[in-house]
């Protein structure tokens, strides 16, 4: 890691984080191979999305192959759900984890049926290793020659007007909204915002405004705020 990748990673990590919470629930609805419904000992529900990862639409091959996986692994189970997001849809943006002590997260890269879903700064090298595995053994999904991630294949036709806090992000969409900082000028864009780049290579990721501006970003001037 270069100095100024070092710099920024330790930036992030000095940023005040959100406070982690958890919660026990039963797993009582598995709605594809990323999203599930719990049920807590008041019988109180959540919606839960499994962070960090991201699986094949229902309509995608290997769709429902993804979502019988946490059938078999977290249905009628109780599990453990640690998160500091919640978004748009009241969807609690988590690291779930099973009764064996298993993360469900890593053990749907580990199949094949999920994609590593980059879009935490700094990258997790340890999923991209688990990633990487998977698709060296050709496991899942992998046997495609070229699976189309669920990002773009849920991708909007039309430019989206970027969230301005987590709350008011999908989580889906993370990439799509294409809020992205660039690190030597300190400014962020989006694709509606005049001299947004060719290529995102080299610039880092945002879900919403407000993380950017946390950590000191600015909006470009060819940005406009209606």
């Amino acid at each position: 890691m270069g100095i100024k990748s070092g710099i920024l990673a330790l930036m992030f990590f000095l940023l005040p984080q959100a406070e982690l919470k958890t919660i026990n629930g039963e797993v009582i609805s598995i709605k594809d191979g990323d999203t599930f419904t719990i049920k807590d000992q008041r019988d109180k529900l959540y919606k839960v999305r499994l962070a960090d990862i991201d699986a094949p639409e229902i309509g995608q091959p290997f769709g429902r192959p993804s979502k019988r996986l946490l059938e078999d692994l977290a249905l009628n189970k109780t599990v453990r759900v640690n998160y500091t997001q919640v978004d748009k849809y009241g969807r609690l943006i988590a690291e779930v984890f099973l009764p064996d002590g298993k993360m469900l997260n890593e053990e749907s890269l580990k199949a094949g049926l999920a994609w590593h879903y980059r879009v935490k700064y700094p990258h997790s090298t340890f999923l991209e290793k688990m990633e990487y595995k998977a698709w060296k053994k050709k496991v899942g999904l992998w046997v495609q020659n070229k699976p189309i991630p669920p990002w773009e294949f849920r991708r909007e036709t039309r430019l989206l007007y970027p969230p301005t806090n987590p709350e008011s992000m999908d989580y889906d969409l993370f990439l799509t909204y294409g809020i992205i900082g660039d690190p030597k000028t300190r400014v962020y864009l989006w694709p509606m915002c005049k001299g947004y780049p060719k290529s995102r290579e080299g610039y880092i990721p945002f879900g919403n405004l407000l993380d950017a501006e946390t950590l000191g970003y600015q909006a470009a001037s060819g940005c406009k705020f209606n």
